[in-house]
């Protein structure tokens, strides 16, 4: 795989090649559609097919066109164009100061609770949200949960554990539902990759994430949440 960079007229196309098995034209705008993989490419590596329909409804979102080229048996090429900017000053901070939030941040003000068990998985939850700009409410299960939204209010996005000392991740979810009112999206960050957790969560429209959280993916996933909610608005 190779990620490179072509400077155009104000603009930069940001592109990915690989040498895989490469898409018939016929299917170029169905690796687009949410859970749809194609065949040869689900026989060959796992996935759920949620990737590129995150990165083309961001696109759309922030207007950066994402494109594909792909020739069958050779590889593909996947690229998106953003507009040149000129970066800001960045003031200096003094030492042991937090890291101030980045102006036009997309998670600014996006409301999370975390749920999980473990004190240090909250505390780094925590601090890696709150980083990105993100409102954040923790608890280790749905009563703390329940008593911390009183103040917190309805949250944006929920990200529970599976296993937790009382209950599950989904059943939390499913009560902090019922009690709003609304469908908040919902992520299941867990270890446990086993297929009835994952059906379970599928079934209550709940996204799956496996431990160890990784940054890049969480923050893709969040961001989409973000534009979503501001488009409904």
């Amino acid at each position: 795989m190779l990620v490179g960079c072509r400077r155009l007229s104000g603009a930069a196309r940001i592109e990915v090649w690989d040498t895989g098995l490469g898409i018939p034209p016929e299917h170029e705008r169905a690796v687009f559609a949410e859970f749809r993989r194609l065949d040869q490419g689900a026989r060959v590596a796992r996935g759920l097919g949620l990737g590129l329909s995150i990165v083309e409804r961001l696109g759309r979102v922030l207007e950066h066109p994402v494109g594909l080229r792909s020739r069958p048996g050779k590889g593909s090429v996947f690229f998106v164009t953003a507009p040149l900017g000129r970066a800001a000053l960045k003031p200096r901070a003094e030492p042991g100061a937090p890291e101030p939030i980045a102006l036009g941040e997309p998670l600014s003000g996006l409301k999370v609770l975390a749920i999980d068990n473990e004190p240090r998985v909250l505390e780094g939850m925590r601090t890696l949200l709150n980083r990105w700009g993100c409102v954040v409410a923790t608890a280790e299960g749905l009563a703390e949960a329940t008593a911390a939204l009183i103040e917190f209010g309805p949250p944006d996005v929920i990200i529970a554990d599976y296993h937790l000392d009382s209950g599950d991740g989904v059943a939390a979810i499913r009560a902090l539902r019922e009690q709003f009112g609304r469908s908040t999206p919902a992520i299941l960050a867990t270890a446990d990759r086993s297929p009835e957790v994952r059906d379970q969560a599928s079934r209550a429209d709940i996204l799956v994430m496996n431990k160890p959280l990784k940054p890049a993916p969480l923050r893709a996933q969040l961001t989409r949440y973000s534009a979503l909610r501001e488009a409904a608005e």
